[in-house]
């Protein structure tokens, strides 16, 4: 194998392919759809799928944004149980019950508003979701 010909080629590859990584847009996240954010990220703007973590005794982040028909999924990473309980705001009632640590909850949110939520055994661990 001639290596004078193949570096010169093999470092185009690697131009063209960093290059390409770079360019463009996903369109789905731009949409809302996909891969929920990393919990305990901002939620930035509205999107299908979104992601809460209960850690330390907080829903974190504790507001978020989903999109109307979307669904949020509750993480326990604490080594005790906490409840998902909606207080107020448009859209069906949900109680996830005690949810242990490990585990999870999903709610897909129909209704446009402003929701309230909080844990019964903690009180004061509480959040808002804004469905869009």
């Amino acid at each position: 194998m001639d290596f004078r010909r193949a570096l010169p080629v093999s470092i185009a590859c690697l131009a063209l392919g960093a290059f390409g990584v770079g360019c463009g847009g996903d369109d789905e996240e731009s949409s809302g759809a996909g891969t929920p954010p990393p919990a305990g990220e901002s939620a930035g703007p509205a999107r299908k799928a979104v992601a809460v973590d209960m850690k330390d005794t907080q829903y974190v982040p504790a507001e978020v944004k989903v999109l109307k028909g979307g669904t949020i999924t509750w993480s326990n990473s604490d080594g005790f149980a906490h409840t998902v309980t909606k207080e107020g705001g448009p859209g069906a009632e949900f109680d996830s019950g005690n949810i242990d640590g490990g585990g999870t909850f999903k709610q897909k949110f129909a209704a446009a508003g402003k929701v309230d939520y909080a844990c019964t055994i903690h009180p004061a661990q509480t959040g808002t979701i804004t469905v869009e």
